[in-house]
């Protein structure tokens, strides 16, 4: 009896460690930020990031319009290919939030170049490890900035985001 007993107690305790670390919960405890998803909405809990998704179309269309009402625009892999054509060039370098070139092994190149697109730009000349990129632009002052975020263990997801966050807090 006792031995079920305890038994059940490291059951409910493998549960709840399970259930904790299965709810992707990033501690980021900056300003609310509102972001713009062209893609797929990262799965995470944090009561401080609003995620709201919408098209590359109407990021092209209206970029202005988003920069207002966003923080920022996170660009995720599923639509790399698209999102790298010459047409979002100028877009990209006359946005006036970041943004967030998530899971870009080729960082923020293919998006901000014309002539290249995801799948021809050439990455082996980078260094490697790059994760993430928070891309910049500033016409009137006539740079860009570029942050480069890394990724050491896929168990340290959070971490990247919340660092991610910080940044664009910031910005």
């Amino acid at each position: 009896m006792r031995l079920n007993m305890i038994l059940s107690i490291i059951s409910i305790f493998f549960l709840l460690t399970l259930s904790a670390c299965s709810n992707n919960e990033v501690k980021y405890d900056g300003e609310q930020l509102k972001i713009a998803v062209i893609g797929d909405i990262p799965e995470l809990n944090n009561k401080k990031i609003h995620f709201e998704s919408i098209s590359l179309d109407e990021f092209g269309e209206d970029a202005t319009q988003i920069s207002t009402n966003f923080d920022a625009v996170m660009i995720t892999p599923v639509v790399f290919e698209e999102a790298s054509n010459d047409r979002f060039v100028e877009v990209y370098n006359g946005s006036k939030i970041p943004i967030i070139f998530f899971d870009s092994e080729k960082r923020n190149l293919p998006f901000t170049n014309g002539g290249l697109t995801y799948q021809t730009a050439q990455w082996e000349s980078l260094e490697n490890g790059s994760h993430t990129t928070i891309y910049l632009s500033d016409i009137d002052a006539d740079r860009e900035d570029v942050w480069y975020f890394y990724l050491k263990d896929e168990k340290e997801l959070d971490v990247l985001y919340k660092e991610i966050f910080e940044k664009v807090e910031t910005l």
